[in-house]
């Protein structure tokens, strides 16, 4: 099985920090040509971190979030005749903490499974940009790591949808646009898919509301860096994970990076009972609850 993969980087600072240096050389275990592209334009020192990991680096700003880098990566691999002897393509970036063990074990496990395109999670919810449309459920593979077999980035469709990404006004607009949409048009095209997480029962972003509980129990390999970076303490809390992960990995703690201690004003059990209770409310009903939270209980945060 040959493979090509295609890394989408950004940092506020322009800095390749070590976690990305991890996750690349885990990557590069199972990739044939490896594509570096990072949003920013990078220092030489910076250029240098990847360099002897990453076959080809691309360092240029740009607006358009990971999927404008994914466009890059693989303009660049297809243009160079690099992907003709390719089965699989991949689409990873580094809004993830990981990967907590070998790549190659999903791999293996994927290999089995009966789909043109798969990804870690789906995410049962979303929604598009369209007139009435908030409600209705669209499932979709979530973009932080996706992969694609040769039948699906050989077809004219998969070429059309990413060589149509642009700049987006926000990253709302990107989920509809791009994460969503390549699912759906792949999969309206007839193009089977499938998650290695089983989400089949989770209601929406389990990466996010189930953070606890797919590395626990489903083998999820990451974990978000917005976690680890206090920005949704409205929604889940994040203590105790080194502890959760520790348990399933000898993943590196050194490589997390907080912006601050963790909150520990309540015991970690009533954390995690007032923050299921959020995950499993309706959408409807969500804002509400995260109202109480903030307003009301907002000790209980991180």
């Amino acid at each position: 099985m040959k493979r090509a993969a295609v890394f989408a980087h950004f940092d506020k600072d322009a800095i390749i920090q070590d976690y990305v240096i991890y996750y690349l050389k885990a990557l590069r275990q199972l990739c044939d040509k490896l594509v570096f592209v990072s949003s920013n334009s990078l220092d030489t020192d910076e250029v240098l971190k990847v360099e002897g990991i990453a076959d080809y680096i691309i360092a240029e700003k740009h607006n358009e979030y990971d999927f404008g880098s994914y466009k890059r990566g693989f303009s660049f691999l297809l243009h160079n005749n690099f992907l003709i002897d390719v089965d699989e393509l991949i689409f990873a970036n580094d809004s993830c903490y990981g990967p907590f063990y070998p790549l190659k074990n999903i791999f293996d496990e994927m290999d089995s499974r009966d789909c043109d395109f798969w990804g870690i999670t789906k995410n049962n919810f979303g929604y598009r940009k369209k007139f009435c449309d908030f409600m209705k459920k669209h499932p979709h593979i979530q973009s932080y790591f996706m992969v694609f077999k040769k039948n699906v980035f050989d077809s004219e469709l998969f070429k059309s949808i990413i060589f149509s990404v642009k700049e987006q006004p926000n990253k709302a607009s990107v989920i509809s646009d791009y994460e969503i949409a390549i699912t759906e048009k792949l999969f309206q095209k007839g193009f089977r898919f499938d998650t290695f997480v089983d989400t089949k029962f989770w209601q929406d972003n389990v990466t996010i509301f189930f953070w606890r509980e797919i590395i626990q129990n489903s083998n999820m390999p990451f974990i978000k860096k917005s976690l680890i970076d206090l920005k949704n303490t409205s929604f889940t809390t994040v203590d105790g994970f080194r502890e959760v992960i520790s348990t399933k990995s000898s993943y590196p703690m050194n490589l997390f990076i907080m912006p601050r201690e963790i909150r520990r004003t309540v015991p970690l059990g009533i954390k995690i009972f007032v923050f299921k209770i959020l995950a499993v409310t309706p959408a409807l009903l969500r804002k509400l609850f995260l109202n109480i939270v903030n307003y009301i209980f907002p000790f209980v945060k991180d």
